[in-house]
C-alpha cells in the first residue's frame, strides 16, 4: 500500500510538472499606467509599484508620467477604441471631459470589491470612476502675523474678504483647478449657487489687490515669506510644512472645503481590463491608502483606514466629516470654461 500511495504521489508530481506552465509560457501583462513627475513619480516606482506588483507578479506597470492636458491629448489622438493607457488618474475637472467623451467604462465591483469600503461621497455614478486621493482645501494662515494684526483665525471662507488683509490674500489663477473652484466657491456663498457666477466674479472683485499663484508650490513660498497672511492651501501641505517647521495653521471654513482630488478610471478600449480593474481595487484598498497618507497627509478614501496616532490631528475629515467636502457640476462648468477663463483675464487679471 505504501508502494502505491508512493507512485501515486509520484506520478502527480510528474503530471503537474509536464502541463504546468515553463517560464517561457508564463507571460506578464503590461499595464499602462499614468502619473505626475517629481515626488509623486518617485512615491509610484518606489511605493506603490512595486507594492502592487507583489500581489500581482504577473502584471507590469508601466508608467507615463506627464500632466492632464498631454494625456486629453493622448486620448484623443488615440482615440476610444485604442487608448494609450488601461488606468487614467487626474483630476476630475479633466475626468469629466474624458467620461463625457466617452473614454471611461464603469468598475465592476466584482472585479474591484474595495470600492464598497468607499465612502459613497467619493464614488461617481455607477462607479464610472472613484476619487482615491483626496487632499482638501481650505484656508492656511500665519498664526504670527494673524497676531500681530489682532485678528483672530479665519472660521469662514468670508472672513477671507476681511479689508484688514487687503493686499495679503493668496487665491491662484483660473487656469489651476483650485482657481476655477474657487469661483463656484465665490458663487456659492455669496449668490444663490454655484451656479451663480455674477455673484462670484462681483465678490472676487472686492478681495483685489490679492497675490494670485499659479500652482501650490508658489502659494507655499508666499505663505512661508509672509507675503500672505491667509491664503487658500491644501491641508497635506499644510502639515508638510508645519513639519518642517513653517508656523502655519489650517481652518476648515465651516462652509465646507473643497478639494485637490485624483479620480481612477477603467479605460474603456483597454485590452487588459481584469488587470485595470485589480490596480484601481489595490489603490482603494486599505493597505494602499495607508501608504498614501503616510507620505502625502491625504484623507484616505478608504472608511477602514485607521489614522495614526501621529496624524490624527492633522487628517481630521474622516467618518462623517467627509461630507464637508464640497463638490462641483463640472459638466456644467466644462460647457463654460473658456468664457470663465475670458471673463476672469478681463475682470479680475486685468484690472
Amino acid at each position: 500500500m505504501r508502494r502505491i500511495g508512493l507512485s501515486m504521489i509520484l506520478g502527480l508530481c510528474l503530471l503537474l510538472l509536464l502541463t504546468a506552465p515553463s517560464a517561457a509560457q508564463w507571460k506578464k501583462v503590461d499595464l499602462v499606467v499614468n502619473s505626475y513627475g517629481g515626488a509623486w513619480e518617485q512615491f509610484m516606482r518606489k511605493v506603490i509599484v512595486p507594492e502592487f506588483e507583489k500581489r500581482y507578479p504577473w502584471i507590469e506597470i508601466k508608467l507615463d508620467v506627464g500632466l492632464a492636458k498631454s494625456w486629453l491629448a493622448n486620448l484623443r489622438a488615440s482615440g476610444v477604441k485604442n487608448p494609450p493607457y488601461d488606468v487614467m488618474m487626474t483630476n476630475e475637472i479633466w475626468a469629466n471631459i474624458e467620461r463625457g467623451e466617452g473614454f471611461f467604462d464603469p468598475i465592476p465591483l466584482s472585479k474591484a470589491p474595495y470600492l464598497k469600503e468607499v465612502y459613497d461621497h467619493l464614488r461617481n455614478p455607477d462607479d464610472n470612476g472613484v476619487l482615491g486621493v483626496i487632499s482638501p482645501i481650505g484656508l492656511a494662515y500665519r498664526p504670527d502675523l494673524l497676531k500681530e494684526m489682532g485678528k483672530s483665525p479665519p472660521t469662514s471662507w468670508k472672513d477671507l474678504w476681511d479689508p484688514a488683509y487687503e493686499g495679503k490674500r493668496g487665491l491662484y489663477t483660473i487656469t489651476n483647478s483650485a482657481g476655477m473652484m474657487f469661483v463656484l466657491l465665490a458663487s456659492q456663498i455669496w449668490g444663490e449657487s454655484q451656479y451663480d457666477l455674477d455673484a462670484g466674479f462681483e465678490a472676487i472683485k472686492k478681495l483685489k489687490p490679492f497675490k494670485m499663484v499659479d500652482f501650490s508650490g508658489s502659494m507655499e513660498i508666499v505663505l512661508t515669506r509672509g507675503e500672505v497672511v491667509l491664503g487658500v492651501l491644501d491641508r497635506p501641505a499644510v502639515t508638510r510644512l508645519k513639519r518642517q517647521g513653517v508656523n502655519l495653521a489650517f481652518a476648515y471654513p465651516k462652509e465646507g472645503v473643497y478639494m485637490f482630488e485624483q479620480d481612477f478610471n477603467l479605460l474603456k478600449g483597454s485590452k487588459v481590463k481584469d488587470a485595470a480593474c485589480a490596480y484601481i481595487n489595490w489603490i482603494v484598498s486599505p493597505e494602499s491608502q495607508i501608504l498614501w497618507t503616510k507620505k502625502f497627509y491625504t484623507v484616505p478614501a478608504n472608511q477602514n483606514v485607521e489614522i495614526p496616532k501621529d496624524l490624527k490631528d492633522e487628517i481630521l475629515l474622516t467618518g462623517e466629516r467627509i461630507n464637508e467636502i464640497l463638490k462641483w457640476d463640472w459638466s456644467w462648468i466644462n460647457a463654460r470654461r473658456d468664457g470663465v477663463i475670458e471673463r476672469w483675464n478681463k475682470e479680475i487679471v486685468a484690472d
